[in-house]
Order: C-alpha cells, then structure tokens, then sequence
C-alpha cells in the first residue's frame, strides 16, 4: 500500500506519458539474471581471447549473442517494437583491473571454467531458456576431449530414460559393428574408436541401472526403421552409414541432456543426471 501511495503521489508531478512510462519502469518485466550473467561471462571471455584464439573467441561471442537475444525475447517488446525500459541491459563487460598478457591465457583453462559456469547456472535460468544454456555447455564441454565422468547414482524417476538410452547404445554397437564388416581399412580405426566409446555408455548405464531393477540386454539384432538409413553393403554406404549414426547419437544425447535440464514436476533439479547427459552429449558432438 505504501508503493502504491508513493506512485499515486509521483504521478500529479509528472505529464500523463512520464508517469506512466515510471509506473511501467517499476512494476515492467526484468532481465533473467542469471543469463545476464552468462551472457557478461561470455562476452569477457570472448575480448580475453581474441588475441590468442579466434576460434575460441568468436564462439564465446555467439553464445553471448544467443544468450542476450534470449534476455530479449523473454522480455518481450513494447508497442514500438523496442524492448521494455525496465528490461533493458548494459552489455559491455566489466573491464578487469589488469588485461593479463596474451601469452599467460590458457584458452582450455577458459573454455573450461566457461563450461562449468555454463552447467552451475543451469538451475538458475528459467525452464524455457534451459535448452539454450544445455546446448552450450555441451558445446564448451565439447572443445577439449575428456574421459566419461563416472555415472551417477539415479534416482527411480530417471530410470526409464537410462533404459531406453541403454537401448540405444546397443543399436549403436550393433550398426557399427554390422557397418565395419563392409568398412574400408582406412575406416576401422575410427570405427573401433567408437565402439569403445559406445561400450563403456554401456557399461555405465548398466552399473546405474543395476540397483534399480531391469537392465535390459541387447537384442540379437536390430533392424532400422523405414526413417533411417537402410544398413550398408559396401565401403562408401559404411562410410555414410557411420556419418549418420554419430549424428543421430549426437541429437539423442543432446535432446536427453536437455529433457533432464527441466526440473522435476515437485521442482527438484537433476543436477548428477544431468551433467553426466551433457558430458555424453559433448563427447559424441566432438567427435
């Protein structure tokens, strides 16, 4: 009642437009703090890279493009098409006190830490930006290759997505197993890279599983449905063939990581579950 009493007395003071236009500043949408974070993050990083990785540098300036038009979207626009005053931001990243010399920024040091913010402030952002945020910490996870983290202990409610995952490392297993019987010599090194890949995805489901109940083993066969790829028959349908399971892998553990970044119906975070999807996701993006 006090607010609304101090607005009410601002109002005679001001023209009808500027009273109005005080009244939408306080009571107007604000900006999602934490993807303003990720965003600033992202922007520093970018200018702390550009002398020493432009690779590096130009990613982290598109995520912070991504990031401060999803601050936007989720903001809305007012009848001029410009985003609300009250949701407006500063992008310009905080200097550092001291710009460190070029040659003393380690870039997997950065990236590093980038992937980690980028994971932490997944359960600050809201639900709907999550996809966004999920998809870049698989791609920062992603820049320099790394061991499979140790699966985490799964709760009941995440047990039927590790099955039908677990299904769909066997598929994996068998179609590059099927494809490098027709694979030419300068294929079966990559393919048997990915087969151990695809064999340790296994083991771990199915050491999470294990206290669960059912761990579902591999079928003798699997055949693919009329929307895949038919299985090959020679070298260069093994090389496609090998091209689009990988990327098919890739989408499957992306869209997991993703579903287990939204919290559950009671609210609760999956945070175990969830970085070891992204983890996943990332070694199949990077491959």
């Amino acid at each position: 009642m006090a607010t609304l009493t101090a607005l009410g007395a601002l109002a005679p003071a001001l023209s009808g437009c500027q009273a109005v236009d005080s009244i939408v500043d306080y009571f107007g949408p604000r900006p999602d703090e934490a993807l303003v974070g990720l965003g600033r993050s992202a922007d520093a990083d970018a200018q702390q890279l550009a002398a020493v990785d432009p690779h590096a540098s130009q990613l982290r300036s598109e995520q912070a493009d991504a990031l401060y038009a999803e601050v936007e979207r989720l903001c809305g626009r007012n009848e001029k098409g410009a985003a609300p005053r009250s949701c407006e931001v500063q992008r310009d990243p905080q200097a550092a006190d001291q710009e460190p010399a070029a040659e003393n920024i380690d870039v997997i040091e950065v990236m590093d830490q980038a992937a980690v913010h980028t994971r932490d402030a997944l359960s600050e952002v809201s639900a709907e930006s999550r996809a966004l945020v999920t998809n870049q910490a698989i791609i920062l996870d992603a820049w320099e290759p790394s061991q499979l983290p140790e699966s985490p202990e799964l709760d009941p409610s995440e047990a039927a997505r590790a099955r039908e995952l677990l299904e769909w490392e066997y598929e994996q297993v068998y179609g590059l197993d099927f494809a490098r019987s027709y694979a030419a010599p300068s294929m079966e090194e990559n393919i048997d890279d990915r087969l151990e890949m695809h064999e340790k995805r296994i083991a771990a489901l199915q050491k999470a599983l294990a206290p669960l109940g059912e761990v579902p083993q591999p079928a003798p066969a699997y055949e693919p449905t009329p929307e895949e790829m038919p299985l090959p028959s020679d070298a260069a349908s093994a090389q496609a063939f090998v091209d689009h399971l990988g990327w098919n892998d890739s989408l499957e553990w992306s869209s997991a990581a993703s579903q287990a970044a939204a919290p559950t119906a009671e609210g609760e975070e999956r945070v175990a579950w969830r970085n070891w999807l992204i983890a996943v996701a990332a070694q199949s993006r990077g491959l």
